[in-house]
């Protein structure tokens, strides 16, 4: 033992309160360190590294809970005054009792972590949040996954919060690295699954699921489709699918993963925007916004933005009309005039923020008013209505990557003014008139064989109803149930094919008109009059596991004639237009 100096035979003369707590200390300090009045024994026994501390209990318990605990009853730690703590090192047990005594310790790269889990199986919170802190200033791609699980184990939310954020912000530098490999399968997954990690494309979750799943040989390639399916393939190019991940060994391999990739393929080949949707880009890529638009009202074409709750005003249309149908198809906005006009299509890029005419379809062997438009598959179809005053049944298909037209199999009930809506598997026709006659028919196209068949009729029958399918389930709102005087249904209808029935949706308070519905990430949006004194009509959204509305901006919209269509506008072009309050 080297004996230092030690002064605390004289008196204190310090008079500032905290100067003298200060004093007090370091006089026990000394006397710790001159092993004097000392009455608990420490004792490291970690392998070779053995070691004995002398220390004062009553300092140990005013410290540390833990001493307060073992040193405060009837157990032989305090009747003997002897504490073991096995798997600590004797340096860090000389640097916390360095701080239990002064209230300072030097952390560094070599002991911060040894003085972080010590201070944690102690109960000494401040020493923990110091190492903790130093910690967090050490942070890399190398130890950042080490830190995170570390912290998980150990409770400590900031150091947790830190090192997540800084894994998210470095993540294909982190993969780079040894700790990444050992990781297990469920660890991966939980990283390449968010939203949060920055990368450069899609390819680097692919590239990283690849290297973990060689590093961890055959035992975890059966169960590579779990990692696999995180990869957001619907961002990537398809060069890039089709030459490094189709033909890739531990793809090809696996029907799961080659089904997974054709599927991806075929969704964004159909041109349908729902899959965007359902399946929202990497914070770090994203460059659109998923919004609603909205076009009827003279010129003007309104975008609604969710996430903000907020209106913009983007592009004019180049003519003022109103408008009965619209649909997007790979990613941009296609609207067809109401009946009796030129029957014309105009097309909106939210790339450009431009509208555009696009070849009508006035010249084709029946040319069709008051038809509906659809997106089905990437192509649109144009489904029956009028040829001068009689009705048609045909159905014409526009591929808008051709700019070419050809006719498909025509519905078996010829009528106008009927509605359509379509999900990736199937097109249903809706109610609508024909000789007069307002009808309660509806037909569901097959385009595997190309036909069209009957299924259950609506329960009402009604003309230019607003449709919308969700889950595979088709929702019906309002239309009109007759002409002659005009007559508007607010009822709600829900189809279900796999029993094949219509049933009435009771027990919510509908809009007295409505006027454009689509479904959008889950959920129904609806556009409609809410009460006979309300100068505009107002969008809400329909829950329809709830069945309840919710309500939306409190901005009014437009009226009759109006298009509501979800669609992905760029983020550069929304902060050019016009905010509508």
């Amino acid at each position: 033992m080297v004996l230092i100096e030690d002064s605390s035979w004289e008196p204190i003369k310090e008079t500032d309160k905290q100067q003298f707590c200060v004093e007090m200390m370091k006089r026990l300090h000394i006397q710790r360190k001159n092993e004097q009045f000392c009455d608990v024994v420490l004792e490291v026994c970690n392998g070779e590294d053995q070691a004995r501390f002398n220390a004062h209990r009553v300092v140990l318990c005013a410290g540390s809970p833990f001493f307060y605990s073992a040193l405060n009853n009837d157990m032989r730690e305090s009747k003997e005054g002897l504490i073991r703590l096995e798997d600590m090192s004797k340096v860090a047990i000389e640097e916390l009792l360095d701080y239990l005594y002064t209230g300072h310790v030097d952390v560094t790269q070599d002991n911060a972590f040894d003085l972080f889990k010590i201070a944690d199986f102690l109960v000494i919170p401040s020493l923990k949040e110091i190492s903790s802190k130093f910690i967090i200033q050490t942070l890399s791609s190398s130890n950042c996954l080490m830190v995170y699980y570390l912290a998980v184990n150990y409770r400590c939310i900031e150091l947790q919060e830190k090192a997540r954020d800084f894994i998210f912000a470095n993540f294909a530098s982190v993969v780079e690295h040894e700790d990444f490999l050992n990781l297990t399968l469920s660890e991966v997954e939980k990283w390449i699954s968010s939203d949060e990690i920055s990368v450069r494309g899609e390819e680097d979750v692919f590239q990283a699921i690849v290297k973990w799943a060689e590093q961890n040989g055959d035992g975890e390639l059966e169960k590579f489709f779990e990692l696999f399916r995180h990869v957001r393939l619907i961002y990537l190019s398809r060069n890039y699918v089709l030459n490094e991940i189709l033909p890739h060994p531990m793809v090809t391999d696996d029907k799961a993963c080659t089904a997974f990739v054709l599927d991806a393929m075929k969704e964004v080949s159909s041109g349908c925007e729902e899959c965007f949707f359902a399946q929202a880009p990497r914070n770090c890529l994203k460059t659109t916004e998923d919004c609603l638009v909205v076009s009827g009202i003279r010129e003007r074409t309104l975008c609604y933005l969710p996430a903000e709750n907020k209106w913009y005003e983007v592009a004019e249309k180049t003519k003022s009309t109103s408008y009965f149908y619209a649909c997007a198809s790979h990613g941009k906005l296609y609207i067809s005039e109401r009946p009796g006009l030129d029957h014309r299509m105009d097309r909106f890029d939210p790339v450009v923020n431009s509208w555009a005419p696009v070849m009508c379809y006035s010249g084709l062997t029946s040319h069709q008013d008051a038809a509906a438009v659809v997106n089905f598959q990437g192509f649109l179809y144009v489904i029956g209505g009028y040829k001068g005053v009689e009705t048609v049944s045909c159905v014409h298909k526009y591929n808008p990557e051709t700019n070419l037209w050809q006719e498909v199999a025509p519905m078996n009930v010829s009528r106008g003014q009927v509605c359509a809506v379509a999900d990736k598997d199937t097109i249903y026709a809706v109610g609508g008139s024909a000789d007069d006659q307002i009808l309660d028919v509806v037909e569901r196209f097959d385009s595997k064989m190309n036909s069209w068949c009957r299924v259950a009729s609506m329960l009402e029958k009604k003309l230019l109803p607003c449709v919308a399918i969700l889950n595979a389930r088709v929702f019906l709102f309002g239309g009109f149930t007759s002409t002659h005087p005009i007559h508007a249904s607010s009822s709600i209808e829900m189809y279900d094919p796999t029993s094949n029935m219509w049933t009435a949706i009771q027990g919510i308070s509908a809009p007295t008109r409505f006027f454009s519905v689509t479904s959008f990430k889950g959920s129904v949006y609806v556009i409609g009059n809410w009460t006979q004194e309300s100068p505009g009509s107002f969008l809400r959204i329909y829950d329809v596991e709830k069945n309840e509305w919710k309500h939306c901006s409190s901005v009014p919209v437009v009226s009759c004639g109006v298009a509501l269509t979800p669609l992905r506008i760029p983020r550069d072009i929304l902060s050019t237009c016009k905010v509508v309050t």
